[in-house]
């Protein structure tokens, strides 16, 4: 038994399950206007999940980066041993740390040996 609150235009703007303050008006939960207040809900959220999903997306690597530098925090602390990783975890980061040489020209100093675990 849905109950809405209404804008002063008289539009649905929400919806709850019992009655309140704010939503005080019931209404029928196959009425037109709840389906057409849910599907603008829907639209509106699909509308924006785009945006929303490349925010994510763009946090995302932002995260990697600080993960990334806390890790080698802790190692470099020696509070965290890299053997203490999981072997997929180890080349991962292994890899990364070898990328991360080559872009500041660092690369040459370790050589060409892939074993090397510590950044």
């Amino acid at each position: 038994m849905p109950y809405v609150s209404r804008s002063d235009d008289g539009k649905i703007t929400g919806v709850q399950e019992a009655k309140t303050e704010l939503a005080n008006e019931f209404i029928e939960a196959n009425s037109p206007e709840i389906t057409k207040f849910l599907t603008g809900i829907g639209q509106t959220t699909a509308h924006h999940e785009g945006g929303i999903q490349q925010e994510l997306a763009a946090s995302d690597l932002e995260m990697i980066r600080v993960i990334e530098d806390l890790i080698t925090t802790l190692i470099d602390k020696r509070v965290l041993m890299m053997t203490d990783l999981p072997k997929a975890a180890q080349s991962k980061l292994a890899k990364r740390y070898s990328l991360r040489s080559k872009l500041t020209d660092l690369g040459g100093i370790l050589g060409e040996n892939d074993e090397i675990l510590l950044p």
